[in-house]
């Protein structure tokens, strides 16, 4: 009984490790985007590249 809540409480940490990691992993990488566009939006002084990749992000989803 102790080992299946032992495997039980491992299995749990696991999974809430997991899904630690990985929205870490994804507000890192939707961060260094965002910085790319703000910083191409500066250079060019227009919010062309922020468009344009919204238009291509609902051009990949259809």
């Amino acid at each position: 009984m102790v080992e299946l809540l032992s495997a039980g409480l491992l299995g749990i940490v696991s999974l809430c490790f997991g899904l630690l990691a990985g929205i870490q992993i994804a507000h890192i990488h939707y961060s260094r985007r965002l910085t790319t566009l703000a910083k191409r939006s500066i250079y060019s002084k227009t919010i062309a590249p922020v468009l344009v990749a919204a238009e291509e992000e609902r051009a990949e989803k259809k």
